[in-house]
């Protein structure tokens, strides 16, 4: 998981403020280094990087490559349309994602944008290799939902563009705005706060492991990253 959002985050410009986010989720930093990189992200674009690769294990000189192909890939006409979106100039299509100003949700849309429309290609074309209805049901609803999920990004992409103003109808503007409000909280409400994170993620991925419900893992798997968002910034806050 951690090596395909690192391969979209430099896909999408490594830009500083999405780096940060994987930086702070993933690598679980020491306090003075995740202080540092925090109030400075631009200026420790490095850091970041080489803290990244070596968590997902992938080689520090790691290139986007001019073509990708998805694992067990059947299809040309997959290889053709994943190539070609992975070719795409995305800064070209939404050039005010290099703007200062510019929502840092929207910079980490897009790479939930790609990963939703690569997990559309991949579900497409699985569906011709189910062995039975279970699991055409579970192709079909990752199919679905990817589909969904990729048009709920692009409507909040081209209102953007078009208007120079955030719809706002993503779950992501909400998960940051408790993220911000995590911040006007003294000392021992973060305390409190991260005793009670720690808790839900170690509930909700309990429930993952025992209660194997493919319908409800997506949903789950969401929460968990939304609780582990707002736990790095209450640790930041902590340092």
């Amino acid at each position: 998981m951690l090596s395909s959002l690192i391969h979209n985050w430099l896909l999408g410009g490594a830009d500083p403020t999405v780096g940060l986010r994987l930086f702070m989720d993933y690598t679980d930093p020491k306090p003075a280094i995740a202080k540092m990189v925090s109030k400075h992200a631009e200026r420790h674009l490095q850091i970041i990087k080489v803290a990244l690769l070596a968590k997902a294990q992938m080689p520090y000189d790691f290139q986007i490559p001019q073509s990708v192909h998805v694992k067990n890939e059947p299809t040309n006409l997959q290889s053709h349309q994943v190539n070609k979106a992975q070719q795409y100039q995305l800064r070209t299509q939404w050039p005010f994602l290099a703007d200062h100003d510019c929502p840092p949700e929207l910079k980490l849309l897009i790479s939930d944008k790609i990963t939703a429309y690569r997990n559309c290609i991949q579900a497409y074309d699985s569906l011709s290799d189910c062995n039975d209805h279970k699991e055409m049901l579970s192709k079909l609803s990752s199919l679905v939902n990817n589909f969904i999920e990729n048009h709920k990004i692009y409507k909040e992409l081209k209102h953007y563009k078009d208007n120079k103003k955030v719809l706002g109808d993503h779950k992501i503007f909400g998960q940051f705005q408790r993220i911000r409000e995590l911040r006007n909280l003294k000392s021992i409400e973060l305390f409190k706060k991260k005793k009670n994170l720690e808790h839900s993620i170690w509930r909700n991925t309990s429930l993952i492991k025992k209660d194997k419900r493919s319908d409800l893992l997506q949903q789950r798997e969401e929460r968990i990253k939304e609780l582990q968002m707002q736990l790095a910034e209450v640790n930041r806050l902590l340092e």
